[in-house]
């Protein structure tokens, strides 16, 4: 058992793990991948406060902006047709309490950080096996839980532009390239689109290197492998959040999944 090993057992969280897998990311994931314990709380502790946080501060901006009666719309909401228009401020008029505002927000966000971490780790898991890795499932759902840092380095930026500017983010990811158009191909792209940005390209990066150090799979093999996960993933996202915009006829606002 490794010196590292022993150290983890006597502790529950980490926190002075996250400098080093932000900054020294090659180093933290080879500590990372040779302890055998269940090291997964911190990260996703961290990330669950921050986004919490950020419910709340954006929370906060609606609840402001329903005061003042001024109303930010979707960036496509011009292409809407009338019916779509005007059940969207029915809606934003039946959604304006702190039911609306703070908590179903918090509750779904928590619930796709948890659940997000659970399929990602284990579908992560189970390609690395397919592809010849040697590493269990604990180690990919550590080393999952502990890539999903840049989410919380976003997550606090976006805190900082909505608190600086008392503004919402409206277009999130790469939506503002998304094509105009109302074909199911298009608006799932949209919704794709929302979803990728360079902290998502971040957190790949640092899922191949742990997914190397902890399935001693090869470079090549380890990138296809955590590249084909999350695109599965994101799309999975994405085609919930079409769905849901389906259903209610609107254009949502994004998801905290991984």
């Amino acid at each position: 058992m490794t010196d590292v090993a022993v150290a983890s057992r006597n502790k529950r969280f980490y926190w002075n793990w996250i400098p080093d897998v932000l900054l020294r990311p090659r180093r933290a994931f080879e500590r990372i991948a040779s302890v055998n314990l269940s090291v997964w709380i911190t990260p996703l502790l961290l990330l669950s406060i921050m986004i919490l946080i950020n419910v709340l501060v954006a929370g906060r901006i609606k609840s402001q902006v329903a005061m003042t009666g001024e109303i930010t719309y979707p960036p496509d909401f011009q292409y809407y047709s009338a019916d779509q228009q005007a059940q969207y401020m029915q809606a934003i008029q039946s959604t304006q309490g702190p039911v609306f505002v703070y908590v179903l927000p918090a509750i779904t966000a928590l619930v796709g950080i948890w659940i997000g971490w659970l399929i990602l780790g284990g579908a992560l898991h189970l390609a690395t096996t397919l592809f010849g890795g040697r590493g269990s499932t604990l180690m990919s759902m550590n080393i999952v839980a502990w890539a999903s840092m840049p989410l919380a380095i976003r997550s606090l930026i976006q805190i900082a532009y909505m608190l600086i500017t008392h503004k919402l983010i409206v277009s999130p990811g790469l939506s503002g390239f998304s094509p105009v158009g109302d074909s199911a191909a298009i608006q799932f792209l949209g919704q794709l689109l929302k979803v990728i940005d360079i902290y998502v390209v971040w957190q790949i990066i640092l899922l191949i290197m742990g997914t190397r150090k902890s399935t001693a799979l090869s470079l090549v093999k380890s990138a296809i492998a955590v590249v084909l996960v999350v695109l599965i993933f994101l799309a999975l996202q994405a085609g919930i959040a079409y769905l849901m915009s389906l259903l209610g006829n609107l254009s949502i606002t994004r998801p905290f999944f991984f």
